[in-house]
């Protein structure tokens, strides 16, 4: 560099060095470097930063400059092979991302690395939208690889109308109701039902990278059913491939959500009968009250004017009186004592308009070893499979509470409405604590 003589060129051959070392691209023709560079460089050689305005009035002077410079720094301009490299580089980081950083980063560390002059930000932004388009030509294909016939039109057939549902199969399975109700949890089953129904292997989107998976669904998610009809086949399939895996799992969580909060209500609303219950007796609890405490006095007072206490009660109050209220304090006593587990236990029939479906649906593992929860609904499905047709003396029912156990043998054998109840309950706590 010593040897320009002129202070525009020494300035500006100190100018290309610096850039070439990093960030490790050339001085372009219409490239103003930064003033603070300038300001610096100047000062490093003593030159004026107003001499750098004067440097390269013949591009071949900068040109030549630049090779001289690549030869110094053991650098080589960028050519077919480096776009090539560079492709495969970016095409290999946009499997997992769309985003054009870190698929730029990316390049340009490779480029550093090879000792290659970066080319211009054109060039760059094209390589990188074409590792990008690249990356997604193999997401589409990667996922329908080898797809059968079947789950191909199986796929096709969610976007047609459906006589029946007078609307596309995809557009039913994407909506439904989230509001815990016996009726909404069969209408997801039979959705989930639908999408297992449908045989597409659940390992294929596990081909595929997890960010490069979540950007397909939610793409999907935001597309009506016309627009993914009209795109081009590759992508329509890859897009159907990804929202009928997450459709399963999302259906699968909606469907245990769902259990878990109507079980939680049910128990709610038991709760609230017997309160009420309760409340609705409060006339006739005050009436024995009352007559309690007449009966009190009246010993009372035959205690001390030394009478017989019997006949002071008859004579004040009535036995026939008291004898009538008997069946009244009964009544309300058990009310008052009345578990919520048989609250509860009066809407089994509700319980089984989904209990059935709803327990054959899913495989339940526990890490406790040999869980009784688990063996109890084993027994269950066995039920409602009509494997056998009553239940057993002694069911599992280690899991339950001592006082359920006591009301569910209490006639001796096993009471199926409380049992089964107990045991959802049950199930429903352990789902929540994730034990199950």
């Amino acid at each position: 560099m010593n040897t320009r003589r002129r202070a525009a060129n020494r300035f500006g051959c100190a100018v290309l060095l610096c850039l070439l070392r990093y960030p490790g691209f050339s001085l372009g023709p219409a490239v103003q470097p930064p003033e603070a560079m300038i300001a610096f460089i100047a000062h490093q050689l003593g030159i004026p930063a107003t001499a750098f305005a004067d440097y390269a009035q013949r591009d071949q002077t900068r040109r030549g400059h630049v090779i001289e410079l690549q030869k110094y720094l053991g650098l080589r301009s960028f050519g077919l092979s480096d776009w090539r490299s560079s492709l495969r580089i970016g095409g290999n980081v946009a499997w997992a991302t769309d985003r054009g950083e870190p698929i730029v980063l990316a390049i340009l560390a490779h480029l550093r690395l090879s000792g290659v002059v970066i080319p211009s930000t054109m060039v760059l932004e094209r390589i990188g939208l074409a590792a990008r388009a690249r990356a997604r030509k193999k997401t589409f294909e990667v996922l329908a690889a080898g797809m059968p016939d079947a789950e191909r039109n199986a796929l096709l057939g969610l976007l047609t109308v459906d006589p029946e549902l007078r609307r596309s199969r995809f557009a039913w399975l994407r909506d439904y109701s989230e509001s815990p109700a016996p009726a909404n949890i069969v209408s997801l089953l039979d959705r989930l039902d639908y999408v297992r129904a449908m045989g597409i292997d659940p390992t294929r989107a596990g081909r595929i990278h997890a960010s490069r998976l979540a950007r397909l669904t939610d793409e999907g998610a935001i597309m009506t059913v016309q627009h993914i009809a009209d795109l081009e086949p590759a992508r329509r399939t890859a897009i159907l491939i990804a929202q009928i895996s997450s459709l399963e799992t999302r259906l699968t969580d909606v469907v245990l959500a769902m259990f878990e909060k109507y079980i939680g209500t049910l128990f709610s609303r038991a709760r609230n009968r017997d309160e009420r219950r309760f409340q609705a007796t409060r006339r006739d609890v005050a009436k024995a009250l009352l007559l309690f405490r007449q009966t009190i006095a009246a010993l009372h007072q035959a205690k001390e004017a030394g009478e017989d206490g019997v006949s002071a009660v008859e004579r004040e109050i009535g036995m026939d009186q008291l004898e009538g209220v008997l069946p009244v304090i009964g009544a309300v006593v058990g009310v008052a004592r009345q578990d919520i587990l048989v609250t509860a236990a009066e809407r089994y029939a509700v319980l089984r308009r989904f209990s059935p479906r709803f327990l054959s649906a899913f495989e339940f593992r526990s890490n406790v070893p040999n869980d009784p929860v688990l063996a109890a609904l084993e027994l269950l499905r066995a039920l409602n499979r009509g494997i056998i047709r009553t239940l057993p003396k002694r069911p599992p029912s280690a899991c339950l509470p001592l006082q359920w156990r006591k009301l569910i043998f209490a006639g001796g054998s096993a009471d199926r409405r409380l049992y089964e109840t107990a045991i959802l309950a049950v199930l429903r706590d352990k789902l929540r604590g994730s034990n199950i």
